[in-house]
């Protein structure tokens, strides 16, 4: 009996001891498998690694918050270029010298994209919560979509919770180096009211976004030409078009230099008219007797779409366009209306 007894406690010990081990085993997976979670969640190599953008602690010092992306340039990690590009932001717990990540969040997936990001941050308390602000920009790959997308993107450093105000416009001439465009609608956002105005004052003061000055927010004024073009011809029910009768308003500014640099093979003239057809882009008149510029043709494009011109008669000019499918057009510049008279 003693021996029973013995035996049996032996194989509940052994019974026990692989139990635990078993324990131990499953506990160390579920902490790796977590500590793994940034690798495996954006799946990068060893050729595109996981650069950290943005880390900061929480207030009372007991986590650390990441924000990191694959993609990053080897000069610049703001400046992101990959084939698919993931941002994430992780919180991790702070156990003396370690980090154990403890949640993560996706905060973009983005594809065939280049992405910038403003270096330029704000940390704000809201409503007695910490918030952490910044902004991207995505550009396409490739030269078929001239568009830039912006996102300002808000997050909840206590539970990550993040909320995205879009803006989507294109540079243009009046605008230079920031982007024309609006601010994309959501309205599960906007009645947010504390979120949604937090959000749309960071973005107002982002250096991305063109900010007309008082000027510049006349349509006839001369920045705005092809703006206030569009405007002019935008016909109803009827694809706006050289064909169309053209209106067009005088400029005394010089509206070649301001459009930007064109070649010699670009321009025709005559007694009267100098013309500039610019490459897939605007086609600008200036009037010799009058001395006053006019946009005749505005409008922009990435490929096929280039053109030429030549003068049929004296007033008359007749544009060719790259694309076959596309038909010749011929403008008569005196039946042009324009919007304003000589000065």
């Amino acid at each position: 009996m003693k021996t029973f007894n013995k035996k049996l406690t032996v194989l509940v010990l052994y019974l026990i001891a692989i139990y635990s081990c078993k324990r131990n085993e499953e506990a160390n997976n579920k902490e790796k498998k977590q500590q793994s979670i940034k690798i495996d969640s954006t799946k990068t190599t060893d050729d595109d690694p996981i650069v950290t953008l943005f880390s900061f602690n929480n207030e009372n010092n007991t986590e650390l918050i990441k924000i990191a992306a694959n993609g990053a340039g080897d000069d610049d990690k703001f400046s992101l270029g990959a084939d698919k590009i993931t941002i994430i932001v992780s919180k991790y717990r702070k156990n003396k010298e370690s980090l154990k990540i403890t949640q993560q969040v996706t905060l973009l997936v983005s594809e065939f994209n280049y992405i910038n990001i403003d270096s330029h941050f704000l940390r704000k308390k809201i409503q007695g919560i910490d918030y952490f602000l910044f902004a991207l920009k995505e550009s396409p790959m490739g030269n078929g979509d001239p568009s830039s997308y912006l996102s300002y993107i808000m997050i909840n450093t206590n539970n990550l919770q993040f909320y995205k105000l879009g803006y989507i416009g294109e540079y243009t001439l009046r605008s230079g180096d920031s982007i024309d465009g609006d601010f994309t609608k959501d309205k599960t956002l906007e009645s947010n009211t504390t979120v949604y105005n937090e959000l749309y004052q960071f973005a107002s003061k982002s250096k991305w976004i063109y900010k007309p000055t008082e000027k510049e927010k006349d349509i006839n004024y001369y920045k705005n030409f092809e703006q206030k073009w569009y405007k002019d011809n935008n016909h109803e029910d009827e694809e706006t078009s050289a064909s169309s009768i053209i209106t067009s308003t005088y400029y005394t500014e010089n509206l070649f230099k301001f459009n930007g640099f064109y070649d010699d093979d670009q321009v025709i003239e005559n007694a009267d008219f100098k013309i500039v057809s610019y490459f897939r882009h605007n086609i600008i008149a200036y009037d010799k007797n009058k001395k006053l510029y006019f946009p005749v043709i505005v409008g922009s494009c990435a490929h096929g779409c280039n053109k030429e011109i030549k003068f049929v008669s004296e007033n008359e000019i007749e544009i060719v366009y790259e694309m076959n499918t596309q038909k010749t057009d011929t403008i008569d510049l005196d039946k042009i209306k324009f919007t304003n008279t000589p000065i």
